[in-house]
């Protein structure tokens, strides 16, 4: 019997795009899945988009929703409590998962039992949809690489929800910084995380985003890979790399963004899995 997968999905004011967010879960190749959604009380549209969705594909979109405003990483626990899949596959409420994706990580978890998160590759978008950027992270990162930032695509990745709760899920606490520890946590405890070199997944980035990353979440960032600089006892030399979020805070937001469209842009040669 196939493994069952469960998406989660926070959200939060998406009535503009979780509806191809949902739409990019249905068009999935793989089958035995349920659609996990946790609106953050939002004040737009958004749940009526979503009860819409629950209303027409019933038992496959489970809809809960939040008091308050509370966070993604409390409204992905919330998720995470309920779902009833074996493995967890992240989704953001304005990005887009290609139909092949669910499938070709359910048979890269089956396939190497090492491997406890996987992503992929992914084309960066704008708000027209276009494309303007790859996304390509190291496929088998070494722990030392995991100081110098997160190394794999955090709404492209499907985990092993075993794991997820050995670790004890999102840190509530923090923001934009969330999966990044997430990411350490389980480093530190001795599990592997890859990226499949495929492009199986879309990321809705624009100039905005950049704005949404103040000095705070900066500073969160720094303090998060001070302390798993020193708990994985890597040379003295990697201790300059928690100084980069703070050196990033500092810059202005528009020169980053310009910075990234250079880095990812198009140009970038893609590298086909091979099955």
């Amino acid at each position: 019997m196939k493994e069952k997968v469960s998406v989660i999905i926070a959200t939060y004011n998406n009535e503009n795009t979780i509806a191809k967010a949902i739409d990019s879960i249905l068009n999935q190749t793989y089958d035995n899945w349920e659609c996990v959604i946790c609106d953050d009380a939002s004040s737009d549209g958004t749940k009526d988009v979503i009860c819409g969705y629950k209303e027409k594909y019933g038992e496959k979109i489970i809809y809960i929703e939040n008091i308050n405003n509370c966070g993604p990483a409390y409204s992905r626990n919330r998720c995470i409590d309920i779902a009833r899949g074996e493995y967890i596959a992240i989704q953001d409420a304005d990005d887009i998962s290609l139909p092949e994706r669910l499938d070709k990580q359910v048979k890269f978890l089956n396939e190497n039992k090492d491997i406890s998160a996987v992503g992929t590759y992914a084309v960066l978008i704008n708000d027209k949809g276009e494309e303007w950027g790859i996304n390509k992270p190291l496929c088998f990162p070494i722990k030392e690489n995991w100081v110098k930032g997160p190394q794999v695509i955090h709404a492209s990745t499907m985990i092993r929800k075993k794991d997820l709760l050995d670790v004890g899920k999102y840190n509530e606490n923090l923001r934009r910084v969330e999966d990044y520890h997430l990411w350490l946590k389980m480093i530190l405890k001795g599990y592997n995380i890859a990226t499949i070199p495929e492009i199986l997944y879309k990321i809705h980035l624009n100039e905005a985003s950049y704005r949404r990353r103040s000095f705070k979440y900066r500073w969160d960032e720094a303090i998060t890979i001070y302390h798993a600089i020193k708990e994985m006892h890597v040379p003295f030399i990697y201790y300059c790399y928690f100084l980069k979020p703070l050196i990033n805070g500092i810059i202005p937001n528009k020169l980053i963004y310009l910075y990234h469209k250079q880095k990812f842009g198009k140009h970038n040669k893609i590298v086909k899995f091979k099955n």
